[in-house]
């Protein structure tokens, strides 16, 4: 895989969000050394598409990564559209289901009576009831780099389950109106043309690797002792900012580190030893080894 010339880190969200918020943040750092900075202060995820639209009109070769899943364990996928189902039977799914709701928003497609008995929305967990990991969220926990939440768990501050599918269906619009300008790895890691690449990413992984730990960066110090660990100057701050921001900071950053300054992505980053048919279901966190 050919290497970037910036990286964005976007931390995102999949509640209801009425006007722009502070609950999605994005940062964008630039692959020569300098500290990431925050792009603006508020989001709505249809800002977020916007966005992503203009920058796909520069020459600049840009690896995006989003805090949400895009897709999930195929165990559930193949119950849901059969064994030979792949990650795009999912998105276009929820974009049918959810046609016409604002904002990306999803919930039509976890309430839907098809839908609804794999999603533990409220309450007491249902008994017996299914909630499979992904190959990638396995390897992560077994990898030291933290235990992703399950995507079918809807409820509590940690739940991610809603941003992904969200996210899912922010990502398929993005696709079917760039087309070949932009590639969402896994999924199309062969292709390695589009200037745009956008990812799964999970922002827990980059503070591990930085020696961080579990704990949100909170202060500018910590997020400066974070930055220096992932090779990268301090963040220039003027004024506050939040855990969401400091998420985004942290993996841009992150992102960048990965890539390394070669022209090339490592292979073993690039190319993740999964056999096809798992990535083509359930897609992988950028990073997981």
């Amino acid at each position: 895989m050919k290497n970037f010339d910036r990286f964005v880190g976007i931390d995102w969200s999949g509640a209801k969000i009425k006007s722009p918020s502070r609950t999605i943040s994005v940062a964008m750092s630039e692959h020569e050394n300098a500290a990431p900075v925050l792009v603006k202060e508020k989001w709505t995820r249809p800002l977020v598409y916007e966005w992503i639209k203009k920058i796909s009109k520069d020459n600049k070769r840009t690896l995006i990564g989003i805090d949400c899943n895009l897709s999930y364990s195929h165990e559930i996928g193949d119950k849901q559209f059969g064994s030979d189902y792949n990650h795009m039977h999912l998105w276009n799914s929820i974009q049918e289901i959810c046609q016409g709701a604002p904002d990306f928003f999803a919930g039509n497609f976890w309430k839907h009576p098809n839908n609804i008995k794999y999603f533990w929305e409220n309450g007491k967990m249902p008994k017996n009831f299914l909630m499979p990991r992904r190959l990638t969220e396995t390897a992560c926990a077994q990898a030291k780099m933290g235990i992703p939440e399950s995507p079918f768990k809807l409820l509590g501050p940690k739940q991610v389950g809603k941003g992904g599918l969200a996210g899912m269906r922010m990502v398929l619009h993005l696709k079917n109106l760039l087309g070949d300008k932009i590639e969402i790895w896994p999924f199309e890691v062969q292709r390695d043309k589009a200037f745009l690449v956008m990812t799964e990413i999970y922002p827990r992984l980059f503070l591990k690797l930085s020696g961080h730990g579990d704990a949100k960066v909170r202060t500018l110090d910590q997020l400066n002792l974070v930055l220096s660990s992932l090779q990268t100057p301090n963040y220039q701050a003027n004024k506050p900012f939040s855990d969401h921001d400091a998420d985004a900071i942290v993996s841009a950053a992150g992102l960048r580190y990965l890539c390394g300054k070669g022209n090339n992505v490592p292979e073993e980053i690039a190319y993740p030893n999964v056999p096809k048919t798992i990535l083509a279901k359930e897609g992988w966190i950028f990073g997981v080894k």
